[in-house]
């Protein structure tokens, strides 16, 4: 009776680690299984993907939030729907598990790359030279840094480089408070948009994995082209509307006798780190285009499967200064996969779950009598691409998933018959408006991870901040989609 009384309320520790354990086994499994069926096309290996991800749903209930458990429940009534309303249920509701899983694993591996990173210190200088820029250099340091590191660190280059910006600013807050308010503002929407504007076009980017998964016929390598020329013109973008606020707080400041003192002498540029920093992410498009080419698999695909091998390539590296470098890559790899890997589960269930909804909802929907009512048949093909571009961030404005909208909006686009829409160009436009989410909405990823860590409101972020930078940058995009479809129709 004692020992109950004393153990009573007392997690048992042993229970505990076999659950992680069994979390952290699921969710190596399904992307293990999911790398089999893409790359071997064993169809038992995606059934055992699909089985381990259910197995997580409900083992792992305690790792997830809000917005994971109702995107379940969505699941659960569109699972419901797809039995009572659906001809052939089975068929479509393992459609939207191949795209669930499919989802979820590129999820899973692409965050690996982030765990290279977080302890290189390669990128820890970078990203401190890149926050230390004289004023003329800081907003395309900034932007194209936050570019190039995101497409390595994925969500974790808003983690790293967001807090040693702030760190930075707030540094000087009290001396100048109203110049820090200013320096924020510009350096953190820099920081936004650089991130953002990575889905556009980078193959390490979920867009381009979900966009060419659903609209069947889209060439990747084309809308990448496409995403990176619009991208080019969204940095000339940002900076000048950059240097238009800088111009404000020189006027501002100078009227309250606040302007900014002279700064400091620029840091001599990390050449080592560059080249380090350089060789990773040579490795990662190489092994990518070697898989490519020799094995004729699809970009992301390969990408998935290159992923790891890079992370434990640089993890070997970094660990080879330790007294024992085999136990220390060890010893970091059991990390990774008992604590890191369970920690990105949420975002992970996120994805896969708006994929599997936005699956089920299209085949339940009639895409033909929907084109009908929409009439569709009476647009041109230019005015359906400018449309759908802006239909992704007014949908993720009212807190519809940006995911749920591509996925919806792709899966119709391939059911619909003698469609005279250039598939290649309706994922460029799916992308571009999920890219401009981003900047557009208080619900995007962007300013809800930065406001998270920064403490600064997703509203002020993206409307207060980004909000004329979103609509130019929209009219730009349409103009070069635009353009294309003209010219290629």
């Amino acid at each position: 009776m004692g020992n109950g009384a004393d153990t009573a309320g007392i997690p048992d520790r042993r229970s505990t680690n076999m659950s992680d354990r069994l979390v952290a086994a699921c969710l190596l499994g399904i992307s293990v299984f999911e790398l089999i069926e893409l790359h071997v096309h064993i169809r038992l290996a995606g059934t055992m993907a699909a089985v381990l991800l259910v197995v997580f749903l409900l083992i792992g209930q305690a790792r997830l939030g809000l917005r994971e458990r109702y995107l379940i429940g969505l699941a659960v009534v569109a699972t419901i729907a797809a039995v009572l309303f659906s001809n052939t249920p089975l068929a479509l509701i393992e459609r939207g598990f191949t795209q669930a899983t499919y989802l979820a694993a590129f999820m899973l591996l692409l965050a690996l790359l982030r765990d290279g990173a977080v302890t290189s210190p390669s990128v820890l200088k970078l990203g401190r030279y890149l926050t230390h820029r004289p004023p003329g250099q800081r907003y395309l340091a900034i932007h194209a840094g936050s570019h190039a590191l995101g497409m390595i660190l994925n969500f974790g280059a808003l983690s790293l480089l967001g807090p040693l910006i702030q760190r930075g600013i707030r540094a000087d807050a009290e001396a100048n408070p109203e110049l820090a308010q200013w320096r924020e503002r510009r350096q953190m929407s820099a920081l936004a948009r650089g991130f953002s504007w990575i889905i556009a076009w980078s193959p390490t980017a979920v867009t381009q994995a979900l966009v060419a998964s659903v609209v069947m016929g889209s060439r990747p390598f084309v809308m990448a082209g496409i995403g990176f020329f619009i991208s080019l013109g969204v940095i000339a973008i940002g900076w000048g509307e950059d240097r238009i606020t800088g111009k404000r707080a020189r006027e501002t400041l100078a009227a309250r006798d606040a302007l900014p003192r002279p700064d400091m002498t620029p840091e001599q540029f990390p050449w080592q780190a560059f080249r380090r920093f350089g060789l990773v992410c040579a490795a990662l498009a190489g092994i990518t285009l070697v898989l490519v080419f020799t094995t004729g698999a699809n970009v992301i695909p390969a990408l998935m499967l290159a992923s790891p091998l890079v992370t434990l390539t640089w993890i070997w590296f970094q660990c080879r200064s330790a007294q024992d470098p085999v136990a220390a890559t060890i010893a970091r790899i059991r990390d990774i996969a008992g604590t890191s890997v369970p920690a990105g589960s949420p975002e992970a269930v996120t994805l896969s779950a708006a994929g599997y909804i936005g699956i089920v909802a299209a085949g339940l929907s009639n895409a033909p009598v929907l084109a009908d009512l929409a009439g569709l048949e009476a647009w041109s093909p230019v005015t359906v691409y400018l449309a759908v571009m802006l239909i992704v961030p007014v949908a993720s404005n009212l807190a519809t998933p940006p995911m749920l909208t591509v996925t919806f909006i792709g899966t119709l686009y391939s059911a619909l018959p003698d469609s005279q829409l250039d598939p290649t160009l309706l994922a460029t436009a799916l992308a571009l408006g999920w890219t401009l989410n981003l900047t557009g909405s208080p619900f995007g990823a962007t300013p809800l991870i930065l406001g998270r860590i920064t403490g600064i409101s997703g509203t002020t972020l993206s409307w207060r901040w980004n909000g004329t930078f979103t609509v130019v940058a929209f009219l730009w995009a349409a103009l070069v989609l635009g353009g294309i479809s003209v010219i290629s129709g």
